[in-house]
């Protein structure tokens, strides 16, 4: 990505897969990740951990902030992704959603460099992927940021504190 600002529509998991993995390349700063359960996003397989380690180490001030409403998928089906955040517990934590938001059902991946993938709904594909949009990337980042200051922390990196 060179920073022309475009946006892209998909409608397929695969699209959607690609979507994330590019991001995930490009991402500088903070990653921001809503999404009800993570079991779609591909954020905990081996090439996207490493993308997000990769991050994590080259930038100081890198953030991974996730968003779920239920951690079961989390603690149960993503041990790269836990084994990076007890690695990176200074700079990665998640939080769940309070009872009264669990009715929100779209997801979405964010990075500081106004760039973002959103599927409108947890159960289906369909969705878009942003690039250098700050208008796009302002408004679900502002959307990100309230949930996460009403949300509380959860799944600590020492795995349930074990």
């Amino acid at each position: 990505m060179d920073g022309t600002s475009f946006e892209q529509r998909f409608d397929t998991y695969r699209e959607y897969s690609n979507a994330i993995r590019q991001t995930l390349e490009a991402a500088q700063g903070e990653l921001c990740v809503f999404d009800p359960d993570l079991a779609r996003t591909g954020i905990e397989s081996s090439e996207s951990v490493a993308q997000i380690e990769r991050l994590l180490l080259a930038r100081p001030e890198a953030r991974l902030r996730i968003v779920v409403h239920d951690t079961t998928h989390l603690e149960s089906r993503s041990p790269r992704l836990l084994d990076l955040m007890r690695h990176f517990s200074h700079c990665t934590e998640v939080r769940q959603s309070p009872d009264d938001l669990r009715n929100l059902t779209e997801c979405y991946l964010l990075t500081h460099n106004d760039t973002g993938v959103v599927r409108f709904h947890r159960d289906w594909p369909r969705g878009k992927w942003f690039v250098a949009n700050p208008d796009e990337a302002g408004s679900w980042l502002s959307r990100f940021k309230q949930l996460w200051e009403c949300s509380m922390p959860a799944v600590p990196p020492t795995l349930l504190g074990l």
